[in-house]
């Protein structure tokens, strides 16, 4: 029996395995084979060369015919996602608006009843304090999604303008809806502490008639704010 050489490593007389590339990446890769004979003159060589460049040549094409139609069909899609988007947001705002005027209406009937109560120290028999408002929130998911996978940079670049303009105003609309709800709460609050107008002292009274009158005055600039949006919406053509 042979004894095993204590200088060499056990590991030295076993073959090392071959490693080879996984086949996903194998396949994905772009080969250029050699020719099956060797090159012995020019003009083989240059018929060789040409066969490669133009192989190359479509293979390059095809992949860029395929990456141009994936970003028009990420274009196309984002495109049919804010339109679709716009126009539900658009039905919310004329909702909005409605609930924006009659709300106005209401706050015209506090100032009134606050006038009367601040003259007589009594509230009309047919008169009392509203403080409420129904708003509907806008959506702005088409147009973040396009914006995170990248469809806004294969659109044309007016059109994309167009959008972030539509967008940014419709922002402000949210923000200001949000201000109008917190505004509400804050002209009544007062009154909600003292647990009846009539127990509201002389202070009181004030505040809460002036703030009822900087939320009638938000509230027609939200009004107008949406007006103006709603016009741009059907005159922006992308």
């Amino acid at each position: 029996m042979t004894e095993p050489d204590p200088l060499v490593p056990e590991s030295a007389s076993t073959p090392p395995t071959p490693v080879t590339a996984p086949a996903a990446l194998e396949d994905d890769a772009m080969h250029v084979h050699a020719p099956d004979h060797a090159v012995t003159t020019w003009r083989q060589f240059f018929i060789h060369l040409a066969i490669v460049s133009i192989g190359l040549l479509i293979a390059l094409s095809l992949e860029s015919l395929v990456e141009a139609y994936h970003h028009r069909s990420l274009v196309t899609e984002a495109r049919r996602n804010i339109e679709r988007e716009i126009s539900e947001n658009r039905g919310l705002v004329k909702q909005n608006i409605a609930s924006v005027q009659a709300d106005q209406a209401r706050m015209k009937t506090n100032l009134d009843v606050l006038l009367a109560l601040r003259q007589t120290g009594q509230v009309p028999s047919d008169g009392h304090l509203q403080y409420r408002l129904e708003w509907s929130a806008l959506s702005d998911s088409a147009w973040t999604t396009a914006r995170d996978t990248g469809a806004l940079g294969h659109m044309d670049y007016a059109e994309v303008q167009c959008y972030a303009g539509i967008y940014t105003q419709q922002r402000l609309i949210s923000e200001q809806g949000q201000r109008l709800l917190e505004s509400q709460t804050r002209a009544i609050s007062p009154a909600l502490i003292a647990g009846n107008p009539l127990a509201m002292t002389d202070a009181e009274r004030d505040l809460v008639t002036s703030r009822s009158a900087d939320l009638l005055a938000d509230l027609k600039g939200v009004e107008q704010l949406m007006s103006q949006w709603d016009t741009r919406c059907t005159t922006s053509e992308p």
